[in-house]
């Protein structure tokens, strides 16, 4: 919201002061300010697109790519805010106001285009630290996972320590009982004698 106030500030009053750039009569610093407020705009919208599902990534590589991506594009912008805000405040400082009295439009969008400019110094500032905390988030993730696999696999990482599968042993008949030695006689049982009756 601050890139579209400050390029549209800025366009406004470079078009009521005849196509000519009121801070300083520079048309370079109102072309700076224009051009980081739109290239902003834009990037913005393609970050708020990827920040939507960057956290349904799986692979945690890339999203620590994306982040990163993000996070260096946003220091990137943070830096040119505030030289685009050094930049025009300069050139408005030493700028002869008295010539804008009979239009003072241009007066109040260039202050609305500096004071936006310097606020989304703020706010740029305020996602580098969203965005560092949303990587270091993401690399706590990364190390949680790497400690539960040396959990799995206490070997995992070493060199030449993959786990292995249990060798295959050769082939072993079941283990059996021996047997009593097989032998040609076999003893006969013997039969107790027949019953015979007392005589009385």
């Amino acid at each position: 919201v601050f890139a579209i106030i400050v390029f549209g500030c800025l366009t406004s009053a470079r078009n009521e002061f005849a196509g000519a750039c009121p801070l300083g009569y520079d048309v370079g610093a109102c072309n700076y300010g224009i051009a980081i407020g739109v290239i902003a705009f834009l990037a913005l919208m393609g970050l708020l697109f990827v920040d939507a599902f960057v956290d349904r990534l799986i692979d945690l590589n890339m999203k620590k790519r994306i982040i990163i991506i993000d996070l260096a594009f946003t220091a990137l912008w943070t830096l040119l805010w505030f030289i685009g805000f050094c930049y025009m405040t300069n050139k408005w400082a030493t700028t002869t106001k008295t010539l804008f009295s009979f239009i003072p439009g241009i007066i109040t969008n260039v202050n609305s285009a500096l004071a936006f400019t310097f606020f989304s110094v703020i706010t740029w500032g305020a996602l580098i630290y969203f965005g560092v905390r949303q990587y270091r988030n993401a690399q706590n993730v990364n190390t949680d996972q790497q400690q539960q696999t040396s959990y799995d696999y206490p070997n995992a990482g070493t060199t030449g320590q993959v786990p292995q599968p249990p060798a295959s042993q050769p082939y072993q008949e079941p283990f059996q009982q021996p047997g009593p030695p097989a032998t040609e006689e076999v003893k006969k049982v013997e039969e107790p004698p027949p019953y015979i009756p007392p005589n009385y």
